[in-house]
């Protein structure tokens, strides 16, 4: 294969994926016929993948469009102009970059062409031959795949407009029906003519002759180049009707009238509301611009900002707000009775309010202190100081009646120490005689130890001496024997001579030596013996008389013990009873400080004491300040009672404290304050707040910068007024004729007092000035009429543009038929003669032949067999064209009865287009392998 060819493949294949709300399946193309080897093969399917891709990327181009066009309504009727906008440059994009590759596309098409025809020169005309009959069939099949693809594609496309504009449709789903009729017919008619034709060429194969067979092949093909060129002529006619006779021009015309009534641009009327001041409604005095100068908008888009649907909304939504505002709750008007009900609603509103507010004061009172809350604020303060000062009055008392009590232990602990210190005289004299007797055998045991050391030490320097001049006078000896040995042995060498003189001297010292250490050892091993014997003796003698000494102390203690400990013991005695005096002193103002913290009344069956003001405080805010609120958990309603958050944390740390200090001597009791047990610490009166502020104010709760929603404001917290939500609402730009609903549904109670009295005010108003406000409705209605009957107007002439389209195209149709006749009778014949063309090239490559002079009577024989099939394949379709036909004329029947929708016929025509797809696919799937084993033979006859 050529660079040129290749390139354009490539080139052919890139960048074909589209995205949409239609199915994408994989389109045939190139993968197709992977894997020839042949220049010739690989070239022409370069040529026919690049028609076949174009036709795709024509499809894929109307999937782009009409998933576009889907998306971009969708969003038109979302009425979000950054999803118009956003869905506009994703239509024009899609429209671009499919425009592009139909236009590569074409280029590639054209490029593999010119490539095909000159490497086509190259090859035998007999190489040619053999394999044109399964290219035909291969290249009819993949473009019936791809025709069949399209129409998939258009018939899903037909039906997400049918899905938009179903009332547009309706003619065009008449036509549809109405065209499936007669191709049903057109498919019938086609397959018993096909079935005529082959018969009459199978009568005739079988009279053929080996040497004819190359010629008849041939024949065919000559027969389809010359209804080919017929075909084109025919085109030719049919362009110049549609294009340049009466009725094409008249086609012309009417379309570009269609355009023009699609694409006029119709104005809207500006309007404003209440021009002329004439309303003087609260929220509805000053005039309201409704639809702005310059709005327009056309048929083909109405949905475009300032366009038709826009000021169509606008004014309705307006006169729907404006009557909601001005009328009651029922959409009718007011009455004094209806009037006479606000005011009774509005009174007990404003009860609740006032309820509610009094306990949201009270917690922004507290809380307005800063960091330490302002208790006295809070209900219950009196009787919860008054149970605090009462304990700490009686600390003190309690106080002093502990550390009398832990006094007196201290001086009773004393005198048993004491005591107990005399009262084991014995035992201490008894201890006192052992260590001593210890302390003497100790000493005893180091003296005579130390004299033994220094006695072993003496004596073992005595032996060593002994010792060490032994071994040196037998070295001597052993050094003499042996120079006098060589001395005697040669007597006439003199040093030899002198040597063992010096040998002989130096032994004899060593003699004289060992006789002065053994004398030394003899004499002074005696002398130390008796030096050590004398010092044990000493030591024996001092352990001696220490014992006698420990045992006359020892005597003398046990004699004067028993005076000693009598007196003290009775000390102690006393002090114990001191002691119980003590402590029952204080556990008596234990129990009276202790009920100041918390006792139960028998009497009034309550908590008394400081725990009894913290409970009594609680439980009286409790049921001041609770409210039913309700919960929806997203499919129930759920209702419960909410009352205001308390902390009993601190009160029970004071009393753990307290208790802690009852028996711990180094732990005072502590005093109370109020801050030290109260309920409501700084956290849960802050929760408290937000949640009254949830009812009373409907948690929009501002402080006084008009800046931080309540979480938590730095500021003072201070009540809201009618003012301040005014001013925040028209900070967030809400029309003041919907502040009466934001009051009601954002503002809490006092919101509601607010809706009340606007709608009290408003009723009042309308009941005086009733016939302008209903002349200022009947203003507001005038325009949306006038606006719709705008539309209608304009509908009107596009369908009137519409039909005159429809009947053109009819006309032009008929000037057609003759030549549509014609052109399809040719086509036709065509596929026939494709039929004979595969039959004898399928019988070759069955038989083995790869040149038409090789032809066999067994290659006619087998020719004759597939013809016979091909007749058998479509007269067993035959059964399946008529059901189709008659299903065709059952539809179309029941479609002129009003039974079936142009819904349902969309639906039905994309499951008939999806079945034919998947037939076409199954028949080039099959074309495809008979093609690929074409390829093999050939190669290998090479």
């Amino acid at each position: 294969m050529t660079y040129l060819v290749a390139s354009l493949l490539t080139t052919a294949t890139v960048g074909m994926t589209f995205t949409g709300c239609i199915d994408n399946d994989e389109p045939y193309g190139i993968e197709q016929l992977r894997g020839a080897k042949a220049e010739l093969l690989k070239s022409k399917k370069a040529l026919i993948e690049a028609d076949a891709q174009y036709k795709l990327a024509l499809a894929e181009a109307e999937k782009v469009k009409a998933a576009a066009e889907a998306a971009y309504y969708d969003a038109m009727r979302a009425k979000t102009e950054a999803e118009i906008a956003e869905i506009r440059q994703r239509m024009d994009d899609a429209a671009r970059i499919a425009e592009q590759q139909l236009q590569n596309l074409k280029v590639a098409y054209e490029q593999a062409l010119l490539a095909y025809e000159k490497e086509r020169l190259e090859l035998s005309a007999q190489q040619q031959t053999v394999l044109d009959g399964f290219y035909t069939k291969y290249f009819t099949a993949l473009n019936n795949y791809n025709e069949k693809y399209m129409a998939y594609v258009e018939a899903q496309k037909t039906l997400v407009d049918n899905a938009l504009d179903p009332d547009g449709s309706d003619y065009d789903a008449k036509k549809d029906v109405e065209n499936g009729v007669t191709e049903a017919q057109k498919d019938l008619d086609d397959a018993q003519a096909d079935i005529e034709d082959l018969n009459e060429q199978l009568a005739e194969a079988k009279t053929w002759k080996p040497s004819e067979l190359g010629e008849k092949l041939t024949a065919y093909q000559d027969q389809k180049e010359e209804n080919t060129e017929k075909m084109k002529l025919i085109n030719l006619t049919i362009k110049e009707n549609t294009n340049e006779s009466e009725e094409g021009k008249a086609l012309v015309a009417a379309r570009k009238a269609l355009t023009d009534a699609y694409n006029e641009e119709i104005e809207i009327p500006a309007y404003t509301f209440n021009a002329d001041g004439a309303i003087t409604i609260p929220g509805l005095t000053e005039p309201e611009e409704v639809i702005g100068e310059g709005w327009s908008y056309t048929w083909n888009n109405q949905y475009g900002y300032h366009g038709y649907d826009d000021a169509l909304n606008r004014l309705n939504n307006f006169k729907n707000n404006i009557r909601s505002y001005v009328l009651d709750d029922n959409d009718v008007e007011w009455t004094k009775a209806e009037i006479n009900n606000l005011e009774a609603e509005k009174k007990e509103n404003t009860a609740d309010f006032d309820k509610m507010f009094a306990g949201w004061k009270m917690f922004a009172d507290a809380y307005n202190l800063g960091a330490a809350p302002k208790y006295d604020a809070i209900t219950g303060y009196d009787e919860l100081k008054k149970a605090v000062d009462a304990y700490n009055a009686q600390v003190s008392a309690t106080q002093a009646a502990k550390d009398a009590y832990y006094a007196a232990e201290k001086a009773a602990q004393e005198a048993w120490d004491a005591y107990n210190e005399k009262n084991n005289l014995d035992g201490d004299a008894w201890n006192d005689y052992y260590e001593a007797v210890n302390a003497a055998n100790e000493a005893y045991s180091k003296a005579v130890e130390a004299a033994n050391n220094e006695l072993d030490k003496t004596l073992t320097a005595l032996n060593n001496a002994v010792v060490k001049a032994q071994k040196e006078k037998n070295a001597a000896d052993s050094k003499y024997m042996t120079a006098q040995g060589l001395a005697d042995k040669y007597t006439d060498d003199a040093d030899l001579k002198k040597a063992a003189e010096a040998a002989k001297k130096v032994a004899e010292d060593a003699a004289k030596a060992l006789e002065t250490a053994e004398k030394a050892r003899d004499e002074q091993a005696p002398k130390a013996q008796a030096k050590a014997e004398k010092a044990n003796d000493l030591a024996a003698a001092t352990r001696d008389n220490a014992i006698a000494d420990a045992e006359k102390a020892r005597e003398l203690a046990l004699n004067d013990a028993p005076q000693i400990a009598g007196p003290l013991l009775d000390a102690a005695n006393a002090a114990d009873n001191k002691v119980n005096e003590a402590r029952d002193a204080y556990n008596e103002a234990w129990t009276e400080l202790s009920e100041l913290v918390r006792v139960w009344d028998n009497e009034t069956q309550s908590y008394a004491g400081v725990y009894g003001a913290v409970n009594n405080q609680v439980e009286e805010i409790n049921k001041e300040y609770q409210y039913e609120e309700e919960l929806y958990d997203g499919e129930n309603r759920h209702y419960y009672t909410w009352t205001p958050s308390s902390d009993y944390g601190l009160y029970y740390q004071f009393q753990s404290e307290v208790n802690g200090s009852q028996w711990d001597a180094e732990v005072a009791i502590p005093e109370c304050s109020v801050a030290d047990v109260c309920a409501y610490p700084s956290n849960e009166i802050v929760y408290n707040i937000k949640r009254l502020s949830s009812k009373v104010y409907g948690g929009y709760y501002r402080d006084v910068n008009d800046d931080d929603i309540l979480d938590i404001p730095s500021a003072q917290l201070i009540p809201l007024t009618k003012d301040d939500i005014d001013k925040m609402l028209a900070k967030y730009g809400v029309a003041e004729i919907e502040y009466p609903n934001s009051y009601n549904y954002y503002f809490g109670l006092f919101g509601r007092t607010l809706y009340y009295d606007n709608r009290i005010e408003v009723a009042n108003t309308y009941i005086t000035n009733k016939p302008v406000i209903e002349a200022a409705f009947e203003d507001v209605q005038t325009q949306i009429d006038n606006l719709v009957a705008s539309y209608d107007e304009q509908d009107g002439k596009v369908e009137e543009a519409r039909k005159a389209v429809s009947d053109a195209e009819e006309a032009v149709e008929e000037l057609n038929a003759d030549s549509w006749a014609e052109y399809y009778e040719l086509q036709r014949q065509n596929n026939v003669a494709d039929e004979m063309i595969t039959a004898i090239s399928e019988a070759a490559e069955a038989t083995g032949v790869a040149e038409t002079d090789q032809y066999t009577q067994e290659t006619i024989d087998k020719a004759i067999e597939n013809i016979e099939q091909s007749i058998k394949d479509k007269e067993e379709s035959i059964p399946g064209l008529e059901e189709a036909l008659a299903r065709a004329k059952y539809i179309l029947e029941q479609y002129e009865k009003g039974l079936i929708s142009s819904a349902e016929l969309a639906a039905l025509g994309v499951e008939k287009a999806k079945l034919a797809m998947e037939a076409a696919k199954e028949e080039l799937d099959a074309a495809k392998a008979r093609l690929d084993a074409a390829i093999k033979s050939v190669e290998g006859a090479e």
